[in-house]
Formats: C-alpha cells, sequence, structure tokens
C-alpha cells in the first residue's frame, strides 16, 4: 500500500464552463418551467383548428380545400402573459421557483376566470351582433328605445335604495338591541334573526307566497283579503327585507360590542337624556359600519334575481331583463349591454364600501377603553326595541314554518290534509341533489385551496401588483351573480373551450364568486401567525413547499375548512349564476326547486326548499364543530 501523501490526488478542479453551468442550473430550471406552464395555458386558450377554405369542381372529380385557423382569444394569452412576467420584475421571487409558481398560478387564475368574464359582458354590450367587428353603440340605443328596459333599470335602483335604506334602518337597532340591552331570550333571538341567512332568498320568496299569496294562509284563509296581491315592487321590497337585514345585524353587532363605554358616560354625566345619547353618540360612532351595510344590502338588492322572478309578478328589473334577453330571446349583445347596466352600480357601490371601510376617523376604541357593557335603558326605549327583535325572531318561524308545514300536506291553500307524497316526489330530484353536492363540494375545496394560496401570498409575500392581485380577488363580491353567469357564458362557450354546461365551469365559477371570503378569512388568520414560525423553518434548511404544508397550513386549517364549508353553503343556494351555466345533464338542486316553485304545487315546491334547508342546518352544525364558533359567529367568515 502507497502511504506517500502525495500519492493521494486531489480532485481534478472543475473547469469554469462547468461552475456557470452549475451556477444558471436552478435560473434553466425557472426557465424551463415557465415555458412548460405557459404552453400549457396557450393550448387551453389558443388553438388551430382545420376549417374547410373551398371547394374545386374539375370534370366530374370535386375538390375540397382545408386551412388552419386559429381560434380562441390570443388577447387573453397576451394578458396572461403579461400576468407573469410581472413577478419576474422581483429578483427575489425569480430565486424562489415555488413562490414564484404560486403567484403566476394566482395572477393567471384572476385574469382568466375574473377579469375576462368581466371584459367580455362589456364587449359584447357594444357590439353590434354576434362576431360583428368595431364597437357600437347600437344595444344601448335599443335599450334607450325599450320603455320596458327604461322602467326596469328605474326600478332596480328604486327597489335597491328602498331595501338598503329600510335594511339599515331595521337591522341597526335590531343589532342594538341584541348587543348592548338586557332583553330576555337574547341568545335565541340572535339566532332566530340570522337564520333566513341559511336558506336561499327564494325560499323566502316561497314562505311569503304561502302566506300572503292569493291562496295565501293568513291572507285568504284567516284575513279573507282578496284585494291586495304580494306580487309586485311591496313583495319584492319584503322579501328582501326579510332577507338583508340579517346581513346588518351581523355587521352591526360586532362593531356596536367594541363602542368604548366613556362617551356615552360623559354625554349622560352632561345631563343627556338616553335617547338624546342614543341619536348623537351611539349611532353616530357606527357611521362607517352602517355606511358599509347599507350599502353592501344595495349591492345585494340590485343583484337579486330569483325574488323578483318568482314574487315580482309584473314588476321587472334589471336581472330578470337581462336572463329574459338572453336565455328566452337568445339576444347576446342586450343581454350583456343590461348586465353592464347591472354591474355599474353595483361595482360603485363596492368602491365607495372599500373607501368607508379604510377610512379611520371614528376611532374610540384605545388602551383601556370599556367596551360591550350592557346599556341601562328607559322602558320607553326598551319595550320598542325589544318588540321589534321579537317581532323579527317571530316573523322568521313563521316563514321557516310555513315551509316545512307545507310541505306536509296535500296541496297548500285548498287541502291541508296531510300527506308524504311532497317527500316522495323529492325522489326525482336526486341526480339534480347529486349535481348540486358535486359541484358544491368542488367549489368549496377549489375555493378553499385558492382562498388560503392566495392569503398567503398577500399577507405575507411583497411583490409587484399584490395590491392588485388582492383588488382582483376581492372583487367578484360586487359582482352580481347575474352578470357573472352571463360573462363566464360569453367567454366559455366556444372554440376552443365549450365549458359551458359542464361541472368544471361550474365549479370553477362558484369557487371565484365565493373567493373573498376564503381570502379575507386566510389574511385574518394569517395576521395571528407569528412569521418567524415559518422563517425558524426556511433558515433550518426547510423548502418553502415543506415549511407551507408542515408549519403554515396546520395552523391555517381551521380557517381553510370554514372558507370551505361557507363557499359550499353559498353553492348549495346560488341561483343566479347556475341558470346560465348548467344544462341537462347538469342541471343543479336550486334550478330544479325554482322551476317547481314556479310551475308545480305550493306543497311541492316546499318540501324542495326544506330539504335544502335541513342540508345547509347539517353543513353548519359540521361547521361549527370544526370552528369552534357560535351559530350565529359562523355567519360571519
Amino acid at each position: 500500500m502507497n502511504l506517500d501523501p502525495k500519492a493521494r490526488e486531489s480532485p481534478s478542479p472543475r473547469s469554469p464552463l462547468t461552475e456557470r453551468l452549475k451556477a444558471r442550473l436552478p435560473s434553466l430550471g425557472v426557465a424551463l418551467l415557465q415555458l412548460g406552464l405557459l404552453a400549457f395555458i396557450a393550448s387551453r386558450v389558443v388553438q388551430f383548428q382545420v376549417v374547410e377554405d373551398y371547394r374545386e369542381v374539375v370534370g366530374n372529380l370535386e375538390t375540397v380545400h382545408f386551412r388552419r385557423e386559429l381560434v380562441g382569444d390570443p388577447l387573453l394569452l397576451a394578458l396572461i402573459v403579461v400576468g407573469m412576467v410581472i413577478p419576474l420584475l422581483s429578483v427575489r421571487i425569480r430565486r424562489e421557483p415555488v413562490m414564484l409558481v404560486a403567484i403566476q398560478l394566482a395572477i393567471t387564475g384572476l385574469i382568466l376566470f375574473v377579469l375576462w368574464p368581466l371584459t367580455q359582458v362589456f364587449a359584447q354590450g357594444f357590439r353590434a351582433a354576434q362576431g360583428a367587428a368595431g364597437l357600437s353603440l347600437i344595444q344601448f340605443e335599443k335599450l334607450l328605445a325599450t320603455p320596458m328596459v327604461a322602467k326596469a333599470s328605474i326600478n332596480t335602483i328604486v327597489i335597491g335604495v328602498i331595501s338598503a335604506f329600510l335594511s339599515t334602518v331595521i337591522g341597526t337597532l335590531v343589532a342594538y338591541t341584541l348587543t348592548l340591552t338586557d332583553i330576555p331570550w337574547k341568545r335565541w333571538l340572535r339566532i332566530l334573526v340570522v337564520l333566513p341567512l341559511v336558506s336561499p332568498p327564494f325560499a323566502v320568496s316561497h314562505a311569503f307566497i304561502l302566506l300572503f299569496g292569493r291562496r295565501g294562509l293568513i291572507t285568504y284563509d284567516l284575513l279573507r283579503i282578496q284585494e291586495w296581491t304580494i306580487y309586485g315592487s311591496d313583495g319584492i321590497v319584503l322579501v328582501q327585507l326579510v332577507s338583508d337585514i340579517p346581513l346588518v345585524v351581523l355587521i352591526l353587532m360586532a362593531v356596536f360590542a367594541s363602542i368604548s363605554r366613556d362617551m356615552e358616560d360623559a354625554a349622560e354625566d352632561l345631563g343627556g337624556r338616553p335617547f338624546r345619547v342614543l341619536r348623537t353618540i351611539t349611532f353616530p360612532l357606527v357611521t362607517p359600519a352602517i355606511l358599509t351595510a347599507a350599502l353592501l344590502t344595495f349591492i345585494s338588492s340590485i343583484a337579486d334575481f330569483g325574488n323578483p322572478m318568482l314574487i315580482g309578478g309584473g314588476f321587472q328589473v334589471l336581472a330578470t331583463q337581462a336572463y329574459i334577453q338572453l336565455i328566452e330571446l337568445f339576444d347576446l349583445q342586450l343581454g350583456a349591454a343590461l348586465a353592464m347596466l347591472l354591474v355599474i352600480p353595483a361595482l360603485a357601490a363596492f368602491i365607495l364600501q372599500h373607501w368607508i371601510a379604510n377610512r379611520r376617523s371614528y376611532v374610540t376604541v384605545t388602551g383601556g377603553a370599556h367596551t360591550g357593557h350592557i346599556r341601562v335603558l328607559p322602558m320607553s326605549i326598551k319595550i320598542p326595541l325589544f318588540g321589534l327583535a321579537f317581532a323579527m325572531a317571530g316573523f322568521t318561524v313563521l316563514l321557516y314554518g310555513s315551509i316545512f308545514v307545507g310541505a306536509m300536506v296535500n296541496q297548500w291553500g285548498f287541502d291541508y290534509t296531510p300527506t308524504t307524497k311532497n317527500l316522495v316526489g323529492l325522489v326525482t330530484a336526486i341526480p339534480q341533489l347529486r349535481n348540486s353536492l358535486i359541484v358544491s363540494v368542488g367549489s368549496g375545496i377549489v375555493g378553499g385551496i385558492i382562498g388560503i394560496v392566495m392569503a398567503w401570498l398577500v399577507a405575507r409575500q411583497r411583490f409587484p401588483g399584490r395590491g392588485a392581485l388582492d383588488f382582483s380577488a376581492t372583487l367578484m363580491y360586487a359582482i352580481p351573480g347575474t352578470v357573472v353567469g352571463i360573462g363566464y357564458l360569453i367567454a366559455f362557450n366556444a372554440a376552443p373551450y365549450f365549458w359551458t354546461g359542464t361541472f368544471f365551469i361550474i365549479i370553477i365559477a362558484y369557487a371565484y364568486r365565493r373567493l373573498p371570503v376564503g381570502l379575507r378569512t386566510g389574511v385574518a388568520a394569517q395576521k395571528q401567525i407569528d412569521p418567524s414560525l415559518e422563517e425558524a423553518s426556511l433558515d433550518l434548511g426547510a423548502s418553502r413547499i415543506r415549511t407551507f404544508a408542515r408549519i403554515t397550513f396546520p395552523l391555517l386549517s381551521r380557517a381553510f375548512f370554514a372558507g370551505v364549508i361557507y363557499i359550499f353553503i353559498r353553492s348549495m343556494t346560488d341561483l343566479s349564476a347556475a341558470v346560465f351555466l348548467n344544462a341537462g345533464r347538469t342541471q343543479l338542486y336550486t334550478v330544479r326547486m325554482f322551476r317547481v316553485m314556479i310551475t308545480g304545487s305550493p306543497s311541492e315546491a316546499a318540501a324542495f326548499a326544506g330539504l335544502l334547508i335541513v342540508i345547509i342546518m347539517i353543513s353548519l352544525a359540521i361547521l361549527g364543530r370544526v370552528t369552534g364558533k357560535s351559530f350565529v359567529d359562523l355567519f360571519r367568515v
């Protein structure tokens, strides 16, 4: 054995070329990943199809000539490329392939499934006809020349303003009563007041018809009223009040609970009477929250589709007119123009609400502030407030009771004999119920994953376009479901997609429609996690994926499952987008139930609504078990 140290030759030094290749290997891997991702997206957005060009006849021989034609949306592909380039402007992001791909996928998803459908609505609204080139105002000229459309536009704004005003006033008083007074049965009153959020809004319309319709239990059987009818603007406003007041109550209960008692004590020490303190101190302190609630209920009211279709009678609004033009009259351009008229006030209200929510002019809670104290009110104020809250809760019991009782009688309004035939009739809706469960579970999982990943990017990372990504992800909250359905129908109903009527596009539409909930829930949860936990994992050599899977996600699991179940619930009860995107094979339970309510017997429709409410209640019980929240707090996710 040769023990001479000189015999041990050191490894041959690597050439400069090898060192440079090794240093550039991560960059090359990232570049290949970018090219692969871009190629995949391009293959889905644009394609070449072989189409017939012309025919040539020579003697008895006919020759057909073909050519390749580009189909799809090159402009969409260009926007996606620009979106994918923006994160590359950050040197730090370029060095982290996992984060880079996550940001690029998030941007691509928002461009493809949020911004592009909305731009297609506006683009179609400015076209003279299907496939016409250039811009035209002819659709808006048609709208101005159609008295029904002009009337529907005015009706939409008027109904939105009235519903928002009344819902905000009543909801503010109820929220104050259930938060800061010592009325009895407060816990049960809170549950019953919030309960209408469980069911689809048009189920509330059906309950109104059962009670106050032409053969309503109260108006016809008890009071014998035949001159007045619930159908029309009065019915729409009443139904929207029942649906929107719980939203106002939820928003303002949290705000009232955080008001400092000190300013009210000072006013009372200076001789202020209780009613004057309420009017000049308490309610002005929650002005931003009141305005926010009013704007959100305005958006909800003008976007409502199911209630005006079911209980509106001949009273037309923009949502129903857009449905009629697109689905019944097959006028895509005029339907898109109507959708534009619907989205403009909703988007304006959303931007105004976003601006109000970011203001800090009404801060009253500082260190040592006393909040959440019960106010001792005179009976002259306490009794009317308790009566209002009790009336809301009692009316909720009446509405839900009519649905479940109506499902168990032979023919509501004519024959109240108990029967189970309506429950047996639900067997025919099993395929639609299965479809709804597939779509709701799928959209819940997809929306939950997208929401939690985007929340991680928005709350933890710094990259070019982060603010725009956050705003775009939240934008869907302001877009009415009718516009979402029309936008997806226009954008993805032609080559190379042909996605309309498939489970895929309905799941994606619902996932992105409710994305703001998962995003905001995830961001709130991220703020409660110390960033040093993730930093320590990275410092110890763990990759981004391993850190997210082993550290971040377990800490966000409650927020994730809350978002999943919330999206599931909202997807199970949605109608406005579903009527445009589902087909015979993918018909959803809410669409079938809505058609039964229009054409079937009231008792059969009540059975459909009752089953859906039971499913949602079970889902809420699971959500409460997962999150540890009370029934009322569940709706604040």
